[in-house]
C-alpha cells in the first residue's frame, strides 16, 4: 500500500473511478446470461470428484485452478449462473488493481491509473470477467508474475520470491498458456538483464525461482504430456492461424485498429528511437515487449509448429503489456499524455461493452423454456443432436445443457451423428412426431434431407422462421410424417 500513500488525490480518486466503473461493467447482467456450451464444462467438473475431473476429456485443455475456486464457494449441485462466474469476475477486478501496481512501478503514478481505467474499460478483459473459464484468473496471474519478476530481478527480497513463485504457479493451474509469460521472463533476464551484471555474477534468486515454480507445476506438465492427444482434440475447432488473424487479435485484445496503428506501433518505434540514446530507460519497456511478443507472436509460432491456438481468448495476456507499454512510452514525453489517451479509449470501450452488452442473445436456458411454453408433451418428441467424437466424454460434454435446463416433462431422444455431422447412427428420425430438433453443430437441413423428413415453419412473436437461434444453438421444427 505504499504506492498509496506517496499519490495524490487526484490519482486515488481516478483508481477508485477506475475500480468502481469496470466492478460495474464486471457485476451488470453477470447471471443474466445463460450458460454457453464451454461454461457447462466448468460446472460439470466442479461437481465430479476430483481425481474423475482431471481425466475428463473436454476440460483436458484447462488446469483445475478454476473448479478448485468453484468448489470453494459453492457446494450446490446446481449453482446459478452469478455463482459459477463469480470467481471470473472477482479475479477480473483484482486485474484492475494489479495492473495499476505494474503500471506505477515502472512508469509512476499517471501511468498506474491510466493502465487501471483502459483496462477496466476494455471489452474483452470484460467480457471474459463474466465467463465461467479461467481466462480472467490467466490474466490476473501473469500481471502478478510480471510485476513480482520486474522487483526480484530489480529490487530482491525473500517475500517477494516467495510472492513470484506461488504466483507463477497459480498461474500456470490456471491455463497452461501462462508458460508463454514465463518464457518471456527468462528471455527478458537472459538476454536484457544478465548481460549488463558483473561478469560472471549469476542471480541465484532469479535461478531458484525458476527452478521452484518448475517444480510445483510438474505434476500439470506430466499430466499435459500424459493426455497432450485429448488436449490437441480439445483444440481442433481453432482454424489455421495467418498473419491477418494475428492482426486481428491484437486489435480485439486492444482497443481495435485505431490502438495498433496509431498507440501501439508509434510507442513501439519510440522505445527502439529513445532506446538507443538512453539505453537504461529501456528495462521496463523491454521486459513489456518481450511479455508482448512472447503472448501474442508465440501463439502464432505454435499455431504453425504444432497446432492452432491463435484465438482472442488465449491472447488475453498479451493485452496486458499491449496497453501499459503505450502508456509507459507517453508518460516519458508528457505527463498528461497518458491520462488523454485513457480518456479517449476509454470511450471507445465502454462504446464496444454497450453495442454488444446491452442486448442479451438468447442461449439454452431460453431454448428451454420456449420448449417448455409451446412444445405438446403428448405430439412433440425433443431430439438433442450428438456429434460423434473420438473420446466418450465430448458426447458427455454436448448432454450438459438439458441436465443444467431441463425441458420439463417434455420426452427427449438423442440423435447421434456419424462424423460427416449428417449420417444418423439411430432410428430417431424414424418415429412418426413432430420435433423439435436442437442442432450445435451440424447443418440440421442437410440431416432431415438424408433422413427424409421436412422442416416446418416456426411461428414466433408473430413471424415465421425456418429456425430458431439461440447463441449458439440452433432449433429446427420437424413436421409429423
Amino acid at each position: 500500500m505504499r504506492w498509496l500513500r506517496q499519490s495524490s488525490y487526484a490519482v486515488v480518486l481516478g483508481l477508485v473511478l477506475a475500480l468502481a466503473g469496470g466492478g460495474f461493467l464486471r457485476f451488470f447482467g453477470l447471471g443474466s446470461r445463460s450458460l454457453w456450451a464451454d461454461e457447462f464444462c466448468t460446472w460439470h467438473v466442479s461437481r465430479l470428484p476430483v481425481g474423475e475431473s482431471l481425466r475428463w476429456g473436454p476440460e483436458l485443455t484447462k488446469p483445475p485452478l478454476y473448479q478448485f475456486a468453484l468448489r470453494a464457494i459453492s457446494a450446490e449441485a446446481k449453482p446459478p449462473e452469478w455463482i459459477l462466474r463469480l470467481p471470473a469476475c472477482l479475479a477480473g477486478m483484482l486485474t484492475i488493481a494489479a495492473v495499476s501496481v505494474l503500471a506505477w512501478r515502472m512508469g509512476g503514478q499517471t501511468v498506474g491509473v491510466s493502465a487501471a481505467a483502459l483496462v477496466a474499460f476494455n471489452f474483452l478483459q470484460i467480457r471474459y470477467s463474466q465467463e465461467a473459464r479461467p481466462y480472467s484468473m490467466l490474466v490476473l496471474g501473469v500481471t502478478i508474475m510480471t510485476l513480482l519478476w520486474h522487483e526480484l530481478v530489480t529490487r530482491p527480497t525473500r517475500r517477494v520470491w516467495i510472492g513470484y513463485v506461488l504466483a507463477a504457479a497459480l498461474s500456470f493451474h490456471a491455463h497452461y498458456l501462462a508458460a508463454l509469460v514465463l518464457a518471456a521472463h527468462v528471455a527478458w533476464w537472459l538476454l536484457y538483464v544478465m548481460p549488463r551484471r558483473p561478469a560472471n555474477r549469476l542471480d541465484l534468486r532469479a535461478v531458484g525461482a525458476l527452478a521452484a515454480v518448475a517444480l510445483l507445476c510438474l505434476p500439470m506438465i506430466v499430466h499435459y504430456l500424459r493426455f497432450r492427444t485429448s488436449v490437441f482434440q480439445g483444440l481442433s475447432w481453432i482454424r489455421p492461424a495467418t498473419w491477418s488473424g494475428a492482426l486481428g487479435v491484437l486489435e480485439a485484445i486492444t482497443f481495435g485498429p485505431i490502438w495498433v496503428v496509431g498507440v501501439l506501433t508509434p510507442a513501439l518505434l519510440l522505445w527502439v528511437l529513445r532506446g538507443r540514446r538512453e539505453p537504461d530507460r529501456r528495462e521496463a519497456p523491454t521486459l513489456l515487449v518481450i511479455w508482448l511478443l512472447c503472448s501474442w507472436f508465440g501463439l502464432l509460432v505454435i499455431s504453425w509448429a504444432a497446432h492452432p491456438a491463435l484465438v482472442d481468448r488465449y491472447a488475453l495476456p498479451a493485452a496486458i503489456p499491449a496497453i501499459v507499454l503505450p502508456l509507459l512510452v507517453a508518460g516519458r514525453l508528457h505527463r498528461a499524455l497518458p491520462v488523454v489517451i485513457a480518456v479517449v479509449f476509454m470511450g471507445v470501450g465502454l462504446r464496444t461493452w454497450a453495442q454488444r452488452n446491452l442486448e442479451i442473445d438468447p442461449g439454452f436456458r431460453e431454448l428451454s423454456e420456449y420448449l417448455v411454453q409451446h412444445a405438446d408433451p403428448q405430439k412433440d418428441l425433443i431430439v438433442l443432436t450428438i456429434d460423434r467424437k473420438t473420446h466418450p466424454d465430448w458426447d458427455d460434454a454436448e448432454r450438459l445443457p438439458f441436465v443444467y435446463y431441463p425441458p420439463g416433462e417434455l420426452p427427449t431422444a438423442e440423435l447421434h451423428l456419424a462424423p460427416d455431422g449428417v449420417t444418423a447412427e439411430n432410428d430417431v428420425l424414424d418415429d412418426p412426431r413432430a420435433m423439435y430438433l436442437i442442432v450445435l453443430w451440424a447443418d440440421p437441413f442437410a440431416i432431415l434431407e438424408k433422413a427424409g423428413r421436412r422442416a416446418e415453419i416456426i411461428r414466433a412473436e408473430g413471424r415465421e422462421f425456418t429456425q430458431l437461434l439461440f447463441s449458439p444453438y440452433r432449433l429446427v421444427r420437424i413436421a409429423p410424417k
